[in-house]
């Protein structure tokens, strides 16, 4: 499938670009080496055109390669920006979609930078919209290194491990992650666990 300005594969799972504000310095993109790919996305869609372009999407057979090689992925929201950051853009796309799609699993990929206040109202919001899964970026097990790793520019790594605690109990299935090379692969694996995700894994960068 090629890429549109709102929608594209990444590692198989078809991905809508949700829009450009961010709690970090960088888009998940840029650290995952797909600078390219950051370049060809719209900055603001709208919730139409995300639906037009998931169900261009499987028009053009993602659902068929779906149901064989990569089943379960269903349909993520990243992009340039944070999708938990346009909970209103998610409120109208969602239930549309849903209503046409039904069974698809939505996973929100996220750096989980949210005000602990906030957290379990939002967390709610998620799972009523039936939002199934977070990843969650993960990218350092003490304040310091996430510091100097993602460069916040709201809340940081107490408000992270916090956030992903929230979710967990809240019944949405998290996953945490961080980019290659990692070096405190087995401790961040631990702390994920930990805090109540479902497992760690680690993504490869993009080849340049």
């Amino acid at each position: 499938m090629s890429v549109t300005p709102w929608s594209y594969l990444d590692q198989q799972r078809l991905t809508l670009h949700c829009t450009s504000q961010l709690p970090a310095a960088q888009s998940l993109l840029q650290l995952a080496g797909k600078g390219a790919l950051l370049a060809q996305l719209t900055p603001t869609p709208t919730a139409q055109q995300l639906l037009d372009a998931a169900e261009q999407a499987y028009r053009a057979g993602y659902e068929q390669q779906a149901s064989t090689e990569f089943e379960l992925q269903g349909l993520a929201l990243a992009g340039i920006g944070d999708p938990l950051l346009h909970v209103d853009l998610l409120a109208e796309f969602l239930p549309a979609f849903k209503a046409k799609r039904h069974g698809v699993p939505i996973t929100l990929v996220t750096y989980g930078l949210v005000a602990p206040v906030a957290a379990p109202g939002l967390c709610q919001q998620l799972v009523a919209l039936e939002v199934e899964k977070l990843d969650i970026y993960l990218p350092a097990t003490n304040p310091p290194a996430y510091q100097q790793a993602v460069k916040p520019t709201q809340w940081g790594f107490s408000e992270l491990c916090q956030f992903i605690h929230t979710a967990a109990e809240a019944g949405l299935q998290v996953t945490c992650f961080a980019y290659a090379p990692v070096t405190q692969q087995s401790e961040l694996r631990a702390l994920a666990l930990d805090l109540g995700a479902r497992a760690f894994i680690v993504k490869p960068l993009a080849s340049v």
